[in-house]
């Protein structure tokens, strides 16, 4: 049953022993690595959530138990919290024997446990589906989207997407913005061996739909990410704000494009334009999975070639040494994949190279969609060879 203190709002609470000194009040985060929100914001959530516990219970900490597979995300949100003033512990939904050694320090201790904080009812939902819940969280990060874009990073097929997200609008959860209509012209008469004819010019139709959240929408995927009314959160949103282009696409549509040129990899989640503390540079998306039985990401780099030569080979040489280790550190594989015209692959070659053999790097054609080199690690496969 969900508790409160002041106005924050935490899944559950209970009084855990920390010996020899004493016991502190714990307080549990429920934290799903697929809910749409990539492990930095998710984060932020937590740290929101903990300002007032310092001052209104004495003793307190807070216990953030992760549920998802493998160990990347869990690792993320630990570094993201390191440094809180108050205890908290990252773990997996299984209670380790110990949670001693699981607080990023030692907590506050009374001599005996504090009476249960206030219970609250949980928050409504809006009745939605898990599905349909996907698409909304997905829609209340990226503020805007395509079908495929919103089907890529939630992970459905587009008629799935497209039928989920319609169930939105009539809940009004979202709107759909079509693409504009061209108005037709007047007619024009032309002259064609010596004949006047008249010819009509039809307005374009429409291509797609594009999709955003109502203020209603937002509301209830804060709900559903733990954050309480009146909490602000612009951390949820895409690291950069990308307009509709050919570059934000692709990036969108990373988790379909890997699905699609590798049907063996299992992909757990993906985000574009993702933040990753104390990186300068940061992937145009990221994706999270599984590769020949190992846990790995999957780092996006997309350059539309308005650049030089020169300056995309610095630029690669930069970004794929910050993966490669930031991998490494982690514990995790990494494979980084430059999406480019061929005259884009080429140039970056140069800057593609002495990787570690748990490191793969390809390239690819950005206007073939699901066409990818086969992964060999240590090496590099261009997608243009």
């Amino acid at each position: 049953m969900p508790v409160r203190v002041g106005t924050s709002v935490f899944h559950s609470w209970k009084a855990l022993e920390f010996p020899p000194a004493g016991w502190t009040d714990t307080f549990i985060f429920s934290m799903q690595s697929d809910a749409g929100l990539p492990p930095d914001a998710y984060a932020e959530v937590v740290k929101k959530l903990t300002w007032q516990l310092n001052k209104l219970r004495r003793g307190a900490s807070v216990w953030v138990q992760v549920d998802g597979p493998g160990m990347w995300y869990g690792k993320e949100v630990r570094r993201f919290l390191r440094g809180t003033p108050i205890a908290v512990a990252v773990t997996g939904v299984d209670v380790p024997q110990s949670m001693n050694e699981s607080f990023s320090l030692t907590p506050h201790t009374i001599p005996i446990p504090s009476g249960a904080p206030p219970q609250v009812e949980e928050w409504p939902l809006g009745d939605l589906s898990r599905d349909a819940m996907a698409c909304l969280r997905v829609l209340a990060r990226i503020q805007d989207g395509s079908t495929s874009e919103i089907a890529a990073l939630s992970g459905f097929g587009i008629d799935l997407a497209r039928k989920l997200l319609r169930s939105l609008v009539e809940k009004e959860y979202a709107v759909n913005i079509s693409d504009f209509v061209t108005p037709a012209k007047p007619k024009q008469t032309i002259l064609i061996g010596g004949k006047e004819i008249s010819r009509s010019n039809p307005g374009e139709k429409k291509k797609a739909l594009f999709w955003q959240p109502t203020k209603k929408g937002i509301s209830i995927a804060l709900r559903s990410w733990g954050l309480p009314p009146d909490y602000y959160f612009p951390e949820r949103k895409e690291f950069r704000t990308p307009k509709d282009s050919r570059h934000r696409r692709r990036a969108r549509r990373w988790p379909a494009w890997l699905r699609k040129a590798w049907p063996h990899v299992e992909v757990w989640s993906g985000w574009s334009e993702v933040y990753i503390k104390g990186l300068k540079a940061t992937p145009d998306a990221l994706a999270w999975g599984q590769m020949d039985g190992s846990e790995t990401l999957f780092w996006l780099e997309v350059e539309s070639g308005h650049s030089s030569g020169q300056l995309i080979q610095k630029k690669m040489s930069r970004r794929l040494s910050q993966a490669s280790a930031y991998a490494e550190n982690l514990g995790v594989r990494l494979v980084f994949v430059l999406l480019g015209m061929p005259w884009v692959q080429e140039a970056a070659r140069p800057a593609l190279a002495g990787i570690p053999p748990t490191v793969a790097v390809v390239t690819g054609d950005w206007n073939k969609f699901g066409e990818l080199p086969v992964v060999e690690w240590g090496k590099i496969r261009l997608g243009i060879d």
